[in-house]
């Protein structure tokens, strides 16, 4: 009874181990993976501002914002 209770406590002790490893695998590549996205929308972000630089972007007002300033006109 006994050896099968110690072979039942490592069987689970094995299970708890390797769940930690795998939370612990999730967390790294869930910060990799919002590392990554962070690095990307940085980039986006200069290329758009280096693009609004050299074509001097338009402003446009918003449609209901037109709207009220046609009568105006």
């Amino acid at each position: 009874m006994q050896i099968e209770t110690f072979e039942w406590i490592e069987d689970i002790s094995l299970l708890k181990i390797i769940l930690i490893v795998v939370v612990i695998l999730s967390l790294a590549l869930l910060l990799f993976l919002l590392y990554q996205s962070q690095k990307m929308l940085r980039h986006v972000q200069k290329q758009q501002a280096l693009e609004n630089k050299q074509n001097g972007r338009q402003r446009q007002l918003h449609p209901k914002l037109q709207q009220f300033k046609k009568p105006q006109d």
